[in-house]
């Protein structure tokens, strides 16, 4: 996708959450601001996959993957400023959070390396948070997320760019139906399903690298089980678009974005947070979701 026509569904998607309500309207700026910025750092990534060993399946494990981290650092430090700038717009935890993030980077009291080194280890199995990441959490408890949000947002153009290099190197096809749920090059969840075409055919977006590929039609996108009486999907009224499948075996649930009789243009990471009405009901009845956001919250 050209980063002209992303920015163009990103903004309509913005015009949408501002007319909802019912969505916390510094959250959606905080989620459009960085989306917008991520566009604009999508090209000319300098990434060195030389190492990842292409004989695998998955492709590579997350601890794998590469980042140019000229991009990283650059784009962090603008989602910094643009959260500053415009701090009566965004939440006030995070922009005090932020500014704590700031001063502690001036006095190398941080490092979003570090933090990024850590966050690779959680997507790779490992512990939910590290020493950094759970020293920041106590330093900010309005907004304990607001350090991984941050990290993982910075890396987010270089983690599409190496997902699609990779799937083209080892010839996957994002067309052709995987077995698995998990993404075919790192091995992740998916965090948002999405219909498309006329027969529905169903492709997931990883929760990680952001890879984008057809699944089965009928099965959970997490333990992959794929008998009908225990997969049962629900929809909300106020919430045209979007459908939750639930799997009884291993208690999970997981969005689907649904647009094919709408007049709108899917983008995952803002959709997934547009349809927050539908996490709260899905876990009113005691599901848990299988992957975090794209926005690592």
């Amino acid at each position: 996708m050209e980063t002209l026509s992303q920015t163009k569904i990103i903004l309509r998607t913005m015009e949408r959450l501002d007319s909802r309500e019912h969505l916390p309207a510094d959250l959606s700026a905080l989620l459009g601001k960085t989306a917008l910025l991520q566009a604009k750092h999508t090209g000319g990534l300098q990434l060195d996959l030389s190492g990842i060993p292409l004989s695998q399946a998955p492709v590579c494990s997350p601890l794998n993957f590469s980042l140019d981290m000229k991009n990283f650092k650059v784009l962090t430090a603008r989602i910094m400023a643009a959260i500053l700038d415009a701090g009566d717009a965004m939440p006030a935890s995070v922009v005090d959070a932020v500014g704590l993030f700031q001063r502690a980077v001036e006095k190398n009291e941080l490092s979003f390396e570090q933090a990024w080194n850590e966050i690779l280890t959680r997507f790779s199995g490992g512990g939910f948070s590290g020493p950094i990441l759970k020293k920041w959490e106590a330093q900010t408890p309005d907004a304990p997320s607001a350090l991984p949000f941050l990290v993982m947002a910075g890396a987010a153009p270089s983690l599409q760019a190496a997902g699609r290099v990779l799937a083209e190197t080892k010839g996957i096809d994002p067309k052709q139906i995987h077995t698995s749920g998990a993404c075919p090059v790192c091995g992740s969840p998916p965090y948002i399903l999405e219909l498309r075409g006329k027969e529905g055919q169903r492709f997931a977006h990883c929760s990680f690298c952001r890879f984008t590929y057809r699944i089965r039609r009928l099965s959970c996108a997490c333990c992959n089980i794929d008998k009908a009486d225990q997969l049962i999907g629900f929809t909300a009224e106020d919430e045209p678009g979007f459908r939750v499948e639930t799997c009884a075996k291993c208690n999970t649930y997981i969005k689907i974005i649904d647009f094919r009789e709408l007049d709108r243009k899917a983008f995952a990471p803002l959709n997934d947070f547009e349809s927050l009405p539908l996490d709260m009901l899905a876990a009113t009845h005691g599901y848990k979701r299988m992957a975090l956001s794209a926005w690592c919250i």
